[in-house]
């Protein structure tokens, strides 16, 4: 079995103009794992952070703050992330990740991104809607757990909307079971009718993102589930 790495991600916002915007990053197309991808700042937790730390979460905050730097070159604090999601990469993938998702107030520091133009090609700060609209233009590509993050917050207009949305809810800690059909990405989530075999034509509930790269498309299915009762319209965790 894929053994699975820590890791751990910031959803950066700042206020720009009176809207909310999201810092992206795009991946280079030549890296192993989500190449050419639009991220949110992240990656692996050391070692080191996890022997100077209490818990996996305290480790988390610190390589999420660190990469932030190392990639965007900002500085972050960590007492003031908010832990939303944990994200682990499904069971047949052959990288797997198990991911603290935070978001991060942006207002606080300067927001003057600089990448390296190695690892991370380009940047961008867009708002949360934009960024969903531009996906299915065919103008970003990313993977669902950013996908959805973006989706959680889309109607918010400003960080603290963000931060009093995050706030108030307990994180959610989800594996998603996921079909290929061509180009179209079925991902399954616990209470979908196809969650436990990962056969995604079983017929029953629905909570599900159906994510089409090759018609650069993507809807949520959420019906007949008992097990989840998801915010913001019932579109996702």
């Amino acid at each position: 079995m894929t053994k699975v790495k820590l890791a751990a991600t910031i959803m950066l916002g700042r206020d720009k103009n009176g809207i909310l915007e999201i810092l992206l990053l795009k991946r280079n197309k030549a890296l192993a794992f989500a190449g050419g991808l639009w991220v949110f700042p992240g990656g692996k937790i050391e070692p080191s952070e996890i022997e100077q730390s209490d818990d996996d979460l305290e480790a988390a905050r610190l390589a999420a703050v660190r990469e932030t730097k190392e990639e965007a070159d900002l500085d972050i604090d960590k007492s003031s992330l908010i832990f939303f999601r944990h994200w682990t990469t499904p069971v047949k993938e052959p990288r797997r990740y198990a991911t603290w998702f935070f978001f991060g107030n942006a207002n606080l520091t300067n927001s003057e991104v600089k990448i390296d133009d190695s690892e991370i090609k380009e940047h961008i700060w867009i708002n949360p809607q934009d960024a969903l609209d531009k996906i299915k233009e065919g103008e970003l590509a990313m993977m669902p757990p950013t996908l959805m993050s973006l989706q959680l917050i889309r109607k918010c207009k400003s960080v603290s909307e963000v931060e009093n949305l995050l706030g108030e809810e307990e994180p959610i800690f989800i594996l998603p079971v996921l079909q290929m059909q061509g180009t179209k990405w079925i991902c399954m989530y616990e209470g979908d009718a196809g969650y436990a075999s990962g056969d995604a034509d079983i017929a029953g509930a629905r909570h599900r993102l159906n994510l089409d790269f090759g018609a650069n498309d993507f809807d949520f299915e959420y019906r007949d589930c008992i097990t989840h009762q998801p915010i913001n319209g019932g579109m996702h965790l």
